[in-house]
C-alpha cells in the first residue's frame, strides 16, 4: 500500500482494514463457528447501514478475549473507528466498490464456516467450488483494484477496462490458490481439504493434484503480470507486480517441497522480498 499513488492509497486501506478485520473474526480459535458465522454476518449488516452498539457489545464482550495476537486485537478494539472511516467515506466514488468486495469477501469467509463447520464436510468435491472460492476471497480483490484504478487515475491502464478486470479476478484467484497449496497439511489438520475429489488421508494423490492447481495458479499468475505490465502509473504498476513476484518464488518453492517441508511451512525469504520490491518498479 506504502507504494500506491495517493489517490488509491485511502481506499485500499480502508478496504484493507475491514477485510483484514473480517479475516481475524473468521479465523480466531477458540469461538465456536456459530459466533463466528453470527458476527460475520453482522459484520455485513453494519457495512449495509445497520446499527452497530450491540455488535460492538458481542465483539468486547466474546470476541476480544479470545484474540491472542496483539495487532489483530488492537484491530478489533478499533473496530468503531474503522466504521465510522467507512461510514464518512460514503461519498467518495470509491465507496460502492469496497462495499462490493466486502460483500464478495464476507460470503466467501461465512461460506467457508457453512462448508467445512457447520455443514460437517471435510472437502470439496468440484473444481468449480474452489474456483468460486477462490474469488469470492481473493479474485474479487483483483475486481475492485481496476475499479478503483480507473476511479482514482486518469490513465490507469492501456487494456480496457472489462479485460483488465477479469485478468484481475485471475490474478486475485492464483494468489489464493498459492495460499492454500502452500497451507495444505495445516488445513488438513482443521479438516478441511480445498483439493476437489482427493482423498484427505491419501498423500500423493494430495500431492498429484496439487501439481495440477499449481499450474492453474501459474496460468492466474501469467495473467497478473500482464495486467502489471499494463499500468500507466509506476507506482500502482509496482505495487500490483509485487504480489505475483512473490507468488512465483512461492510457486518454485512449492513445485520441489516434500510433505515433511509443507508441514514446516513453505516461505519466500524476507531478503528476496525486499529484491522483488525493487524488481516490481522494472516489470
Amino acid at each position: 500500500m506504502r507504494l500506491l499513488p495517493k489517490a488509491m492509497r485511502e481506499p485500499v486501506s480502508l478496504a484493507y482494514l475491514l477485510a483484514r478485520a473480517s479475516d481475524t473474526l473468521a479465523d480466531t480459535e477458540g469461538l465456536g463457528a456459530d459466533l463466528r458465522h453470527e458476527m460475520l454476518l453482522g459484520f455485513g449488516e453494519i457495512l449495509h447501514g445497520s446499527d452497530r452498539a450491540a455488535w460492538l457489545v458481542k465483539l468486547s464482550d466474546e470476541v476480544i478475549p479470545c484474540q491472542h495476537h496483539q495487532g489483530e486485537k488492537s484491530l478489533l478494539k478499533m473496530m468503531d473507528e474503522v466504521f465510522a472511516w467507512f461510514h464518512d467515506f460514503k461519498d467518495d466514488q470509491g465507496y460502492a466498490a469496497i462495499l462490493k468486495v466486502m460483500d464478495h469477501i464476507l460470503h466467501g469467509q461465512r461460506l467457508d464456516i457453512e462448508r467445512f463447520e457447520l455443514g460437517q464436510s471435510t472437502r470439496l468435491t468440484q473444481d468449480a467450488e474452489l474456483e468460486e472460492y477462490c474469488f469470492l476471497v481473493a479474485g474479487c480483490v483483483g475486481e475492485f483494484w481496476t475499479e478503483l484504478g480507473y476511479i482514482s487515475l486518469p490513465r490507469f491502464s492501456s487494456i480496457e477496462a472489462e479485460r483488465l478486470k477479469s485478468m484481475g479476478i485471475n490474478y486475485g484467484k492464483g494468489l489464493q490458490l498459492i495460499n492454500i497449496l502452500r497451507d495444505l497439511p495445516s488445513d488438513l489438520k482443521q479438516g478441511r481439504c480445498y483439493l476437489p475429489g482427493v482423498d484427505p488421508f491419501d498423500r500423493d494423490a494430495i500431492m498429484a493434484e496439487a501439481a495440477r492447481w499449481r499450474a492453474r495458479a501459474r496460468a492466474y499468475l501469467g495473467d497478473g503480470h500482464a495486467y502489471a505490465k499494463s499500468l500507466k502509473s509506476k507506482r500502482t504498476r509496482a505495487a500490483t507486480a509485487l504480489p505475483g513476484l512473490i507468488g512465483e518464488s512461492t510457486l518454485d518453492l512449492l513445485d520441489h517441497a516434500s510433505w515433511a517441508e509443507l508441514e514446516e511451512g513453505v516461505k519466500v525469504s524476507r531478503r528476496d522480498v525486499y529484491r522483488f520490491t525493487w524488481e516490481a518498479f522494472f516489470v
